[in-house]
């Protein structure tokens, strides 16, 4: 142990994640938490974080079952200690008395101090407790499926009702798998051969079935991967590359993306689209729009017109028209838990009905932007009903100049089983690797 204080290094970095989605509701977007750390550190805490979050509720279980008297759900430090340490001994291999050594010293040098003797007592119980000893007394196969998994039980029981238990259990442990990096090569032909010729030796492969997309089995940083500061790469999912594709954009248009940060689908465009397009970004966010000029910068795109507000009010963006439109519809991201498990605490069950609103909003006020015979794709990272076919019908039916444009995954190169029976985009966790990602083409009639 060196003399540095513990809360500033990996460990206490990984209790402050824990603490900004369990105690203040907050997603954990971005790197501003890793700050000073060095690489492997950032490595640690980044695994410590996300894997106390992706087994929570499991974990919180096992340690309740070591306690002699409760603790306060509101004791957020020490459920977050406890959490990290026990995630640490349980799925990282950490000694036990290592992992148990780390979180006391933690407390020791909290304000929390005096629970250090009953943070020791606990761990040093639940490291040698049978791990599945807390399912044994559950008789419900959907409570005991979501304590299993680690999930919130309304999203269990909306999955097994919606798709029965065999293909939700696939969905929930699928999402409990860390992601691989995946990458999109950016630039044209040449330059993502160049790249692929520097990132093939590191052990990137190629995705089959989506043109330009490399993975890296084991996640890490990817700013240390060779090209990042040229901009020779963007970081999506393949699922996520497939959308832009889906508008098929082209010279000369005038293309509206009406959700655009953080910009990875906007630089996707530009790319796609050729010489001669007019791409107007819009989001409502200025965080996010930092970022997204941060990112249009890496990858050297210009000539994007980037614009500050929200694309729902008729009052943006007045008087003017587009070919074609990219709607990325603000969602609940059940589709991207495995990237993002903190989803999982912050989602509640009427989510999806409220998204539904806005997303309706966004997709009917960038319709009445559109030019006659214009094109929309609307997109989410949800797999849920509501936020998805429900609002394709929903809008088809209030709009009848618009109507489905059927995708055929011949024409695009892409894997049929990618596309569902009424000609729109859906995949999910434990396909080809992906995330949840949903599209659908909608063209107006002139």
């Amino acid at each position: 142990m060196t003399g540095r204080d513990p809360l500033s290094g990996p460990r206490g970095r990984a209790v402050a994640a824990v603490l900004q989605v369990m105690q203040e509701g907050l997603p954990l977007r971005g790197a501003d938490w890793l700050e000073g750390l060095e690489t492997r550190d950032k490595g640690l805490a980044v695994q410590i974080a996300m894997g106390s979050l992706r087994h929570y509720s499991l974990l919180s279980a096992q340690l309740t079952r070591c306690m002699t008297r409760p603790l306060s759900a509101r004791r957020y430090f020490i459920w977050a200690v406890l959490v990290t340490a026990l995630f640490q001994a349980r799925f990282l291999r950490v000694p036990a008395r290592a992992a148990v050594h780390e979180a006391v010293t933690l407390v020791k040098k909290s304000r929390e101090r005096a629970m250090a003797p009953f943070c020791n007592a606990v761990l040093r119980k639940a490291v040698l407790l049978d791990a599945d000893v807390v399912l044994h007394d559950i008789t419900d196969p959907i409570e005991r499926l979501a304590l299993e998994t680690a999930y919130p039980m309304w999203l269990v029981r909306r999955w097994w009702h919606q798709v029965g238990e065999s293909v939700c259990r696939q969905r929930l442990e699928a999402g409990n798998q860390p992601a691989p990096l995946t990458l999109r090569l950016h630039g044209d032909p040449v330059a993502q051969q160049a790249t692929w010729q520097t990132l093939s030796p590191l052990g990137a492969r190629l995705c089959p079935d989506t043109p330009g997309a490399v993975v890296f089995a084991a996640a890490g940083g990817v700013e240390g991967i060779p090209g990042y500061a040229a901009g020779r790469f963007a970081v999506a999912d393949q699922g996520a590359q497939w959308i832009p594709r889906l508008l098929q954009p082209g010279p000369g248009q005038r293309i509206l993306d009406a959700c655009a940060a953080p910009g990875g689908k906007t630089a996707h465009l530009v790319q796609l689209a050729g010489e001669g397009v007019t791409l107007t970004a819009v989001d409502k966010s200025p965080a996010r729009v930092r970022r997204m000029r941060e990112n249009l910068k890496r990858l050297r795109v210009e000539g994007v017109e980037i614009v500050l507000g929200d694309v729902a009010d008729d009052r943006l963006l007045v008087g003017r028209t587009f070919h074609r439109a990219l709607i990325d519809a603000p969602c609940s991201g059940t589709g991207i838990i495995r990237r993002h498990p903190d989803i999982k605490w912050l989602r509640r069950e009427g989510d999806p009905a409220r998204l539904q609103r806005e997303q309706l909003a966004i997709l009917e006020a960038v319709a009445r932007k559109m030019e006659r015979a214009g094109v929309m794709v609307y997109a989410t990272c949800s797999m849920e009903p509501e936020e998805n076919r429900e609002v394709v019908r929903m809008f088809l039916s209030k709009h009848p100049q618009w109507s489905l444009d059927r995708i055929v995954p011949e024409t695009l190169g892409l894997p049929s089983g990618w596309i569902d029976v009424e000609g729109m985009f859906q995949t999910w966790p434990g396909l080809c690797d992906m995330d949840g990602f949903f599209a659908a083409r909608l063209v107006q009639h002139g």
